[in-house]
């Protein structure tokens, strides 16, 4: 999205011309007012930082070494509704390098586990990693796509209009919390005690932000 213009803010500023305005210019705010401008409404965007992005910049602290605070890489985009809805937002105009076959590497007590890329070329080299194992690591990604289902019936619940909300948004609510309700930890402590696969299922916690003992599953 490219402003027309940036202003300085004050409690002056007249935004009645306006349809919407969004506070905030991170990946949530951009998307919902470029979204909003793709079907011509007019958006202000409210940002306290000097430049837009919020978890999209990287930051420099010392000479020569260069931090990302955000999206390092994103997943999903060789197909589907994601690219669909990428390729919507930015007109066609953002291209995607593949970061290869083997997209992550993690060092776990001396040992290297391989993550590449699509469910069953991961669940392949889990099996090879873990063979006495494989109906756990089955039973897992099962538990990944029943909670990335109901997950995507929660969210949808948020677009309802009020009263189909009130009248039938309890059923998504109840359904996620059966995933969302417990730890990523508790989860896989449930399906095994091997100490060593849960560590390697769960290497990638970096990504979301917590830790295994207390991010959601």
């Amino acid at each position: 999205m490219r402003p027309h213009y940036y202003q300085p803010f004050s409690k002056d500023s007249d935004l009645s011309n306006y349809d919407y305005v969004v506070i905030g210019s991170g990946l949530g705010g951009l998307t919902a007012a470029h979204w909003l401008s793709k079907v011509g409404y007019k958006i202000a965007i409210l940002e306290r930082h000097y430049i837009p992005g919020g978890f999209t910049h990287a930051f420099k602290r010392t000479k020569g070494f260069k931090w990302d605070v955000g999206v390092h890489y994103v997943g999903n985009m060789g197909e589907g509704p994601l690219k669909d809805m990428f390729n919507f937002l930015t007109s066609h105009r953002v291209k995607w390098n593949s970061m290869g076959e083997i997209y992550d590497v993690a060092h776990i007590n001396g040992d290297q586990y391989f993550y590449p890329a699509g469910e069953e070329k991961f669940r392949k080299e889990m099996h090879k990693r873990f063979p006495e194992e494989k109906e756990v690591i089955d039973n897992y990604l099962k538990l990944i796509r029943k909670s990335n289902k109901m997950a995507s019936f929660f969210f949808m619940e948020k677009a309802f209009e009020p009263l189909l909300s009130k009248a039938i948004g309890w059923l998504p609510k109840i359904l996620f919390r059966k995933y969302s309700g417990k730890t990523t930890l508790e989860v896989l402590s449930g399906l095994t005690d091997n100490k060593k696969l849960i560590a390697a299922l769960c290497a990638q916690c970096g990504n979301y932000g917590l830790t295994p003992k207390y991010s959601s599953f």
